[in-house]
């Protein structure tokens, strides 16, 4: 199984140094742990050890992009493959050339999307599926034509391929309230791929579950140092949470895979956003199925949960979870199990970009 994306720009030196003011001067300092021969899986190891005596040298052999991927860190590509029985990533670098029109990109529109009111960032996306027919009933779920349309014409993501029934699993990490093992736990026991939208505070707090996420398999996303209102900030403090957070994530695990999506904290986003986020060559991930999991004091039962994220099913259904709950942490296997029985495949979200 596997997913090669087409080439998107051409690589155009002057993102470095646009990027190069922005970036922290200085990041908290941690160091690797070193990498075992099995581990590596979502990381580009190739010729490279985390060890600082290289006493522990990586298998390479497991980790080469498949032969019949031609070029894949070409600037912009994307490809995945199931190496060993886990999923592995190649990604060439960002194209950010577009950062060099960051003065007309700030004459682009600041009002929120049609289907955003003011002040509401969130979007939940109703749905029923129906479980004997397999049939969804979109109800109020969709997102406006000209939303969608905003979304596609910036590389972002909204939801998958609507042809087949796939789905994607995707959590925000905003800080850690002891859940996140079990969920990397169940990840890997039904061997399911996800995406974790990581924070500042995130980056510099919690090193081990970074490195499960990256070692077992799954992406890692960004979601900005200080998870500010994106759709309000200025230019500069737009490029600084996001390549800042960059900047953070590569000085503790410098064989990673490039960072290639961007999630707007809280959903807020508009048209100059989108643009922003293009510009820098990330792909902004947005949801078509989430519900209110966020606030620790106030979780649903699990029964209660479960039922609304099976009725969140439709093809090319993109999950948002937030890790931090406990009720996601405990209906996720369970989940897994239902929409794998529903026919359905569970991909990582670059998988949207072949």
């Amino acid at each position: 199984m596997k997913k090669t994306s087409k080439n998107i720009k051409s690589a155009k030196a002057l993102l470095t140094v646009l990027l190069c003011g922005v970036i922290l001067a200085s990041c908290a300092q941690e160091k690797p742990a070193s990498i075992s021969d099995s581990s590596g899986v979502g990381r580009d190891v190739s010729g490279v050890t985390d060890t600082p005596d290289d006493t522990n040298p990586v298998d390479t052999d497991a980790h080469t992009p498949p032969p019949s991927v031609e070029n894949p860190y070409e600037e912009g590509s994307t490809s995945w493959d199931i190496v060993n029985g886990k999923y592995t990533y190649y990604f060439g670098e960002r194209d950010t050339s577009g950062l060099s029109s960051i003065t007309e990109l700030s004459k682009s529109t600041r009002t929120n999307l049609p289907d955003q009111p003011d002040g509401y960032d969130w979007f939940f996306g109703p749905s029923t599926y129906n479980e004997a027919t397999g049939e969804v009933t979109k109800g109020a779920w969709d997102r406006y034509d000209s939303t969608i349309d905003l979304i596609k014409q910036y590389g972002g993501i909204y939801r998958g391929d609507e042809t087949r029934k796939v789905c994607y699993l995707t959590f925000d990490c905003g800080y850690e309230h002891g859940t996140t093992s079990k969920i990397l736990d169940t990840l890997k026991a039904k061997n399911a791929p996800a995406i974790f939208f990581v924070t500042g505070h995130y980056v510099e707090t919690q090193y081990d579950l970074m490195k499960r996420m990256l070692d077992e398999g799954h992406l890692i996303g960004n979601h900005t140092v200080n998870h500010k209102k994106m759709s309000a900030v200025s230019g500069d403090v737009f490029v600084q949470e996001i390549s800042n957070l960059e900047a953070m994530f590569k000085e503790k695990f410098p064989t990673a895979q490039p960072m290639h999506y961007y999630r707007p904290p809280s959903g807020s986003c508009n048209d100059w956003s989108f643009k922003m986020a293009d510009a820098m060559g990330y792909k902004t991930v947005m949801w078509s199925w989430t519900y209110y999991d966020y606030d620790t004091n106030n979780q649903l039962p699990v029964a209660e949960a479960l039922q609304k994220a099976k009725n969140g099913l439709h093809p090319g259904a993109v999950y948002l979870f937030h890790a931090e709950s406990q009720t996601n942490a405990d209906m996720l296997g369970d989940l897994i199990d239902w929409i794998r029985a529903q026919g359905y495949e569970i991909l990582p979200i670059c998988d949207i970009d072949a």
